[in-house]
Protein backbone atom coordinates (compact mmCIF):
# COMPACT_ATOMS: atom_id res chain seq x y z
CA UNK A 1 0.00 0.00 0.00
CA UNK A 2 1.11 3.52 -0.72
CA UNK A 3 0.88 5.91 2.19
CA UNK A 4 1.34 9.68 2.04
CA UNK A 5 4.68 10.91 3.37
CA UNK A 6 4.93 11.86 7.05
CA UNK A 7 3.35 15.23 7.70
CA UNK A 8 1.36 15.14 4.46
CA UNK A 9 -1.84 16.24 6.13
CA UNK A 10 -0.07 18.29 8.77
CA UNK A 11 -1.16 21.95 8.77
CA UNK A 12 2.51 22.95 9.11
CA UNK A 13 3.57 21.54 5.72
CA UNK A 14 2.63 24.62 3.67
CA UNK A 15 4.14 27.18 6.10
CA UNK A 16 7.31 25.09 6.40
CA UNK A 17 7.62 24.91 2.62
CA UNK A 18 6.99 28.64 2.34
CA UNK A 19 9.55 29.52 5.01
CA UNK A 20 12.06 27.14 3.46
CA UNK A 21 11.60 28.81 0.08
CA UNK A 22 12.04 32.28 1.58
CA UNK A 23 15.21 31.18 3.40
CA UNK A 24 16.58 29.81 0.12
CA UNK A 25 15.95 33.20 -1.49
CA UNK A 26 17.72 35.00 1.37
CA UNK A 27 20.64 32.59 1.13
CA UNK A 28 20.87 33.28 -2.60
CA UNK A 29 20.96 37.04 -1.98
CA UNK A 30 23.58 36.61 0.74
CA UNK A 31 25.73 34.60 -1.66
CA UNK A 32 25.58 37.49 -4.13
CA UNK A 33 26.57 39.91 -1.36
CA UNK A 34 29.42 37.62 -0.31
CA UNK A 35 30.79 37.61 -3.87
CA UNK A 36 30.81 41.42 -3.83
CA UNK A 37 32.64 41.39 -0.50
CA UNK A 38 35.29 39.08 -1.91
CA UNK A 39 35.92 41.51 -4.76
CA UNK A 40 35.35 44.94 -3.24
CA UNK A 41 35.17 44.52 0.56
CA UNK A 42 31.90 46.44 0.75
CA UNK A 43 28.30 46.02 -0.31
CA UNK A 44 24.98 47.77 -0.20
CA UNK A 45 22.62 44.86 0.34
CA UNK A 46 19.15 44.72 -1.14
CA UNK A 47 16.25 45.10 1.25
CA UNK A 48 14.61 41.82 2.11
CA UNK A 49 10.89 41.25 2.51
CA UNK A 50 10.56 40.69 6.25
CA UNK A 51 6.76 40.62 6.30
CA UNK A 52 6.63 37.29 4.48
CA UNK A 53 9.25 35.80 6.78
CA UNK A 54 7.35 36.91 9.87
CA UNK A 55 4.02 35.61 8.54
CA UNK A 56 5.46 32.18 7.71
CA UNK A 57 7.22 31.95 11.06
CA UNK A 58 4.07 32.96 12.95
CA UNK A 59 2.15 30.13 11.29
CA UNK A 60 4.73 27.62 12.54
CA UNK A 61 4.84 29.04 16.06
CA UNK A 62 7.24 28.51 18.94
CA UNK A 63 10.92 28.89 17.94
CA UNK A 64 10.47 30.31 14.47
CA UNK A 65 9.32 33.89 15.22
CA UNK A 66 12.20 34.37 17.67
CA UNK A 67 14.77 33.09 15.16
CA UNK A 68 13.31 35.19 12.33
CA UNK A 69 13.50 38.32 14.50
CA UNK A 70 17.11 37.42 15.29
CA UNK A 71 17.83 37.08 11.55
CA UNK A 72 16.16 40.42 10.82
CA UNK A 73 18.11 42.17 13.59
CA UNK A 74 21.39 40.71 12.32
CA UNK A 75 20.50 41.77 8.78
CA UNK A 76 19.80 45.34 9.89
CA UNK A 77 23.16 45.46 11.71
CA UNK A 78 24.84 44.20 8.57
CA UNK A 79 22.98 46.70 6.36
CA UNK A 80 24.03 49.58 8.63
CA UNK A 81 27.70 48.52 8.84
CA UNK A 82 28.54 45.83 6.29
CA UNK A 83 31.47 43.60 7.17
CA UNK A 84 32.49 40.00 6.67
CA UNK A 85 31.75 38.88 10.25
CA UNK A 86 28.19 40.20 10.14
CA UNK A 87 27.66 38.56 6.76
CA UNK A 88 28.84 35.22 8.12
CA UNK A 89 26.45 35.63 11.06
CA UNK A 90 23.59 36.04 8.59
CA UNK A 91 24.58 32.80 6.87
CA UNK A 92 24.65 31.12 10.26
CA UNK A 93 21.15 32.43 11.07
CA UNK A 94 19.76 31.15 7.77
CA UNK A 95 21.42 27.74 8.18
CA UNK A 96 20.04 27.40 11.72
CA UNK A 97 16.53 28.03 10.46
CA UNK A 98 16.97 25.66 7.54
CA UNK A 99 18.16 22.91 9.88
CA UNK A 100 15.19 23.50 12.19
CA UNK A 101 12.84 23.10 9.23
CA UNK A 102 14.46 19.82 8.19
CA UNK A 103 14.71 18.43 11.71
Amino acid sequence: MNFPPPGYDDENVVPQHQLSSLLDQIESELLKIRSVFEVQEFAVPVELEFGQLRASADELGEDYPFLIEHLITDYKHFRDEPNQDKLEQLFSDVKSLQLLLVG
